[in-house]
């Protein structure tokens, strides 16, 4: 039966978009490794467990007696009560409903409602994932064991903790979206006017105040980069300034390092739980040494979990409350009336509707790096369905090396790609 071209953008838009089940874009995600949660989150030995959810997946982190970590199927193999519920005690965890107990390989280590002898539990398991910490994340690899690739060590997973600052928080979207917002240089001064940290704001408008970036990108080994390139205020005939994000595929993007020197930089991770939802982490890093107060950033940010987030790190300012939305702040310097800088890239995204439509979209020359990331997913899923290695996968090259690249006037006339390279980074 021949498809009608509704129908086929529809499979377009679904090849990227969703994650759930045996979708090929859930599959190949799975193929990377991926942030599950924060080592905060699980630090205790024989604590409670923490449900994880990613790409449908519903799993359980937990740290043993002897403080190794554990992430495992949610459900117990015996009549799939959730181990979320369960007792994490003396080297495993127990289901609460018979008592049958695991470790944090899967293992069936106790069994005791089946008679001595009968070697049930030695044909039982529970499904256990690959998990390494690593600057103050537990990663986990989903995939085949036998194809697991090498540790994405960005340079900030090997800086220490108290030059680290992470927040995290679920936004009501599918991960393409939430992940598009990073990429969209054209919205900053815009959606997040006014409530970006002032010194940092002042250094830029010193620099350029041109609301129209030209936008430009390049495919790379590990997905593509970008450009957002403005007049600057002084010299515009002579200079431009050149402003770049990488993304790595499938979840990250580093944006560029800011102009401030004593702000920290951020990277981005978008972690899709299913097909509607995604964990959305911010990491930010200092540089020469610099410690960052964890908590201020938090606070900042209206990311503090207990205040801003429930326990899952959903906020607590939502559609339904239509993210407490300020219009008299409106009136005396806010942009938005939404006090957390997330939250205004969340409430626009969302607003959206779980999956936008991409059919009813009117994109402009500021899109070209949507545009990009689109066309790249598509790429590296339909690679991925033909048995091949998924874009990342298939060149090595050095995480370490994707660092965050500052925003720099250079000469009108120079190539915008000649402000960082390293060998092996274009495809």
């Amino acid at each position: 039966m021949t498809t009608t071209a509704a129908e086929r953008r529809r499979e377009e838009q679904d090849l990227i978009t969703r994650v759930e089940g045996d979708a090929p874009l859930g599959a190949m995600i799975r193929r990377y490794w991926l942030p599950a949660l924060m080592s905060e989150e699980v630090a205790e030995p024989d604590g409670t467990p923490v449900r994880v959810r990613i790409t449908g997946r519903n799993m359980i982190a937990f740290r043993d007696t002897n403080g190794e970590l554990g992430l495992v199927d949610a459900a117990c193999p015996h009549r799939l009560a959730s181990l979320a519920l369960g007792r994490n005690e003396e080297g495993g965890i127990r289901c609460i409903y018979h008592g049958w107990k695991f470790d944090v390989r899967g293992k069936c280590v106790e069994m005791p409602t089946e008679p001595a002898g009968y070697a049930f539990a030695d044909r039982i398991r529970v499904g256990a994932y690959k998990v390494r910490e690593a600057g103050g994340i537990v990663w986990a690899y989903l995939g085949p064991p036998e194809l697991e690739p090498p540790f994405p060590a960005f340079d900030w997973t090997n800086q220490p903790r108290n030059q680290l600052a992470i927040l995290k928080f679920v936004q009501n979207t599918n991960f393409l979206q939430a992940a598009e917002g990073s990429i969209d240089s054209a919205h900053t001064r815009f959606l997040h006017r006014g409530t970006v940290e002032s010194n940092e704001e002042k250094t830029r408008n010193a620099l350029t105040r041109d609301l129209a970036p030209k936008l430009e990108a390049a495919d790379t080994c590990y997905g593509f980069r970008y450009v957002a390139i403005r007049k600057p205020n002084v010299d515009p005939d002579k200079l431009k300034t050149v402003k770049m994000t990488r993304y790595v595929f499938p979840t990250t993007a580093v944006t560029s390092r800011p102009i401030e020197r004593a702000n920290p930089a951020l990277s981005q991770i978008f972690v899709p739980i299913d097909d509607t939802h995604t964990m959305h982490y911010s990491i930010w890093q200092t540089y020469g040494g610099r410690t960052i107060d964890e908590e201020r950033q938090r606070r900042y940010y209206h990311m503090v979990p207990g205040v801003d987030l429930d326990p899952q790190f959903r906020p607590f300012a939502t559609l339904a409350n239509w993210y407490e939305q300020d219009r008299e702040a409106m009136k005396n310097g806010s942009w938005t009336g939404i006090k957390s800088l997330m939250l205004q890239d969340a409430s626009c995204q969302e607003t959206m509707g779980p999956i936008v439509d991409h059919s009813q979209e009117r994109l402009g020359t500021s899109d070209v790096a949507i545009i990009r990331l689109r066309k790249r997913m598509r790429e590296s899923v339909r690679r991925f369905m033909a048995g091949e290695k998924p874009i990342g996968l298939d060149t090595p090259y050095e995480y370490t090396k994707l660092d965050h690249i500052e925003q720099i006037p250079i000469p009108i006339d120079d190539p915008w790609q000649a402000v960082q390279t390293f060998p092996g980074e274009y495809v």
